[in-house]
């Protein structure tokens, strides 16, 4: 994880400000404002340091998932051609800003995050430290899993036997996803992991001021208005 100036955005702020831009993004009707969410996320991509290839790599591992929520969006909405592609590229910007998250995002500035949010709930006695611990372990689980489906495939493909059976394929990803985060888990225990809760600093606060603003301003021109 390199050291930029996402990094310097509190996780919480981070997360908020994420969610933030996907509301906006799928709530926005003018093809400026989708430009201009589109501009931001190629600049967060810039700042971020990856090659574009990895990102490819991130959508061919979610294309089944993304053509669901598109032939979902098929059967819910009226749509046309142009309302198709439009939705499409938004799925693939929603790809990319939660790709952005995860490279500047490790597994403790995650569970802060979420601590973060749901913070508020300690008010009604929910152990929010543990609740969200456990969001977090199910995240890692999720994406274990889909980072192992493309790896054996690539194994299959290498030795020609592309098997997509529950022996051959559904089993050794579950099996191998469930290694992986039994593994997390013991070494969470032996280092003896406890979260570490910051407030956002300045600088995450003015983000979130101009992140709300842009918020309160998309709401009320492409939903009020």
């Amino acid at each position: 994880m390199r050291n930029n100036i996402i990094n310097k955005i509190s996780p919480t702020a981070r997360l908020i400000c994420l969610f933030i831009l996907i509301i906006c993004l799928f709530v926005a009707k003018s093809i400026f404002l989708i430009l201009f969410i589109t501009t931001l996320t190629v600049i967060l991509m810039l700042i971020t340091g990856k090659k574009v290839n990895i990102y490819v790599n991130i959508i061919k591992k979610l294309i089944i998932l993304l053509l669901f929520l598109l032939i979902v969006y098929i059967i819910m909405f009226e749509y046309n051609i142009f309302n198709l592609l439009i939705f499409a590229c938004k799925l693939i910007i929603m790809t990319l800003l939660f790709a952005i998250f995860d490279f500047n995002t490790d597994f403790s500035q995650l569970h802060q995050a979420i601590y973060g949010c749901l913070k508020p709930l300690e008010k009604i006695k929910i152990n929010v430290e543990k609740f969200s611990l456990d969001i977090v372990i199910a995240l890692l689980f999720l994406k274990s899993l889909i980072n192992n489906k493309q790896n054996i495939l690539e194994i299959q493909n290498a030795h020609n036997k592309r098997q997509l059976t529950l022996k051959g394929y559904i089993l050794p990803i579950i099996i191998n996803s469930a290694n992986e985060l039994n593994d997390i888990q013991i070494h969470l225990k032996t280092k003896f992991y406890k979260l570490s809760y910051r407030k956002n600093n300045r600088f995450s606060n003015v983000i979130l001021i101009i992140f709300a603003i842009l918020f309160i301003f998309v709401i009320f021109k492409e939903v009020i208005l």
